[in-house]
């Protein structure tokens, strides 16, 4: 049973990337699903909103979006779209101009619409857009923690790299944790974490831990196709379940960063 100890507030994750196509939003939902599988209560906002998918991996129709919530045409109960092992769903828009291109104000607005979940969830796992958009570095600037999704190849260093010191620098989150997906191997992914490490803790001052690694994977590649997670495919869990499972109790677990501005399901809010 994966359950929070000792506090009752909603614990919130953000999955990041600094680039696409490193399957940061196959990571999202499948974590989510997996905390709900082990009893958690678990809500996931795609706040990608010019590649909104968590619908389509998840294999869902979302017909109501977090457009429709932002022009009042509907409440955050009519949006929700309930998923595998009951996981919340607040779909994305689906690339309208009104919701690629959000500003500030927009962004809090949504931040804050989601207040009224805090009660019924135990995690809210936040999906960003890719790269350091000011979009994805406020939302994950709003959350307990930071999931960086790392593959080993040079320009997923620089742009998960890029995006760890915006972050740094405009909002001051220290803590970070590691997922290296698409591994040759563990001993790989560990190679490939220590050398991110040290390069990012040669120019910034922050914590970075890794979570753990997803092998590359035909069953995972073959459970996005099929638009089904592969955390519910018996053959794939056989191949990449046991790493999933070693990532959420790791997640579980990760340090958390200080709220500091602006932060999902908090009243008290500094400047």
């Amino acid at each position: 049973l994966i359950m929070r100890a000792g506090s009752k507030m909603t614990e919130t994750i953000a999955f990041v990337s600094g680039k696409g196509g490193v399957g940061k939003t196959s990571l999202a939902v499948n974590s989510a699903i997996k905390l709900a599988m082990g009893g958690g209560r678990v809500g996931i906002l795609d706040a990608d909103f010019g590649l909104s998918n968590a619908n389509i991996m998840m294999g869902v129709k979302a017909e109501k979006t977090i457009s429709d919530l932002l022009s009042g045409k509907h409440t955050l109960d009519e949006i929700i779209t309930h998923t595998h092992a009951g996981v919340q769903l607040i779909p994305g828009g689906s690339g309208t101009t009104d919701t690629l291109n959000l500003g500030s104000e927009e962004r809090w607005k949504i931040i804050r619409a989601l207040d009224p979940m805090e009660k019924e969830l135990d995690y809210l796992i936040v999906d960003t857009p890719a790269g350091a958009s000011d979009s994805s570095i406020e939302l994950a600037a709003a959350v307990d923690k930071v999931i960086v999704i790392l593959v080993g190849e040079p320009t997923s260093f620089m742009d998960a790299y890029a995006f760890i010191k915006a972050i740094n620098m405009e909002k001051g989150v220290t803590n970070f944790s590691v997922i290296v997906n698409m591994a040759n191997s563990q001993d790989a992914a560990f190679k490939d974490f220590e050398n991110f490490r040290k390069i990012v803790s040669k120019f910034l001052e922050v914590q970075l831990n890794l979570l753990g690694y997803l092998p590359g994977s035909k069953d995972v590649v073959q459970s996005i196709v099929a638009r089904k997670p592969f955390i519910l495919d018996e053959k794939s869990k056989r191949v990449v379940g046991k790493c999933l499972s070693n990532i959420v109790r790791n997640l579980v677990k990760a340090p958390a960063n200080k709220p500091n501005g602006v932060h999902f399901f908090s009243s008290k809010e500094s400047a």
